[in-house]
């Protein structure tokens, strides 16, 4: 007689035990879905910005591949070119953009290298104007 009371106490036990871990659980997980639903803008836009760099990455890659050159670069003369560039005198109105510009006009290609226009000019100028605003 003792004994299967006994044993429908521990299972009353263990049942209310269970039940209030639920309910702590149930508690615990409802917090973490409110911080989750404040937090799915960031998440979308996180994820929205990560789409684009994917896209941007292949994008280059697809860029990289389709680079052809027209004709073979050919060998830069002498240094002369330099002091021949740095002897002229340049008008004082002048934007360093649009001094870089000049000074690159007449120049030859080097073989092997690539002609890629505008980037090595607007990282220089870039430069110039934030050393041009130190001054």
């Amino acid at each position: 007689m003792m004994m299967p009371a006994l044993i429908d106490i521990l299972i009353i036990v263990l049942l209310v035990g269970t039940l209030v871990y639920a309910f702590i659980l149930d508690r615990r997980v409802r917090a973490l879905m409110a911080t989750l639903k404040e937090m799915e803008p960031m998440v979308g836009a996180f994820s929205n910005a990560v789409d684009q760099s994917a896209r941007s990455v292949e994008d280059l890659r697809d860029l990289s591949t389709r680079v052809q050159r027209a004709e073979p670069p050919v060998q830069r003369d002498a240094p002369q070119h330099r002091k021949a560039a740095a002897a002229e005198p340049t008008p004082a109105g002048q934007s360093p953009a649009e001094m870089r510009a000049a000074r690159l006009k007449g120049r030859s290609q080097v073989r092997g290298q690539a002609a890629v226009q505008g980037k090595s000019e607007l990282v220089r100028t870039f430069f110039d104007i934030t050393k041009e605003r130190k001054e």
